[in-house]
């Protein structure tokens, strides 16, 4: 029987799977560029990006870029991740942001201590580069 440690698998960060519908969004982020679909049966503009508009059952849209800045609406605290890739980063602070351009998104809040987080708090979307095909989005204060 061996008395060597045995190394734990590294485990693998979890990235999205581009779609057709999403794919705009994604080549967007890449470019360092914030991408939401536009229905263009009513106007509205919705994100995480979908086949079909919720609010009129259009299957018609476009990405337009948008600005990167908003607001926190709320904000927690991840002690416990739910994908141990992030177990290294915990405590980390993912936020729930209301972006300028009318949709919500949740990202990380990279260099702001939780004391300082504060509802309401501008904030502004930074890309993330994973590798050649997906860039992931986060948030910094303004």
């Amino acid at each position: 029987m061996s008395t060597a440690p045995v190394s734990q698998p590294v485990p693998e960060r979890p990235l999205p799977t581009p779609t057709r519908e999403s794919q705009p969004h994604w080549d967007g982020m890449r470019e360092g560029r914030f991408m939401l679909q536009h229905c263009s049966g009513c106007g509205k503009v919705r994100h995480y990006p979908r086949p079909v508009c919720p609010h009129c059952f259009s299957q018609e849209s476009e990405f337009k870029e948008a600005g990167t800045g908003g607001m926190i609406h709320t904000w927690t605290v991840c002690h416990h991740p739910f994908n141990f890739f992030f177990k290294a980063e915990a405590p980390y602070i993912v936020a729930l942001v209301d972006m300028d351009a009318g949709v919500r998104v949740n990202a990380p809040l990279r260099g702001v201590k939780e004391a300082d987080v504060k509802i309401g708090q501008r904030v502004k979307l930074g890309f993330e580069p994973v590798n050649k095909e997906v860039t992931l989005p986060f948030f910094v204060a303004e």
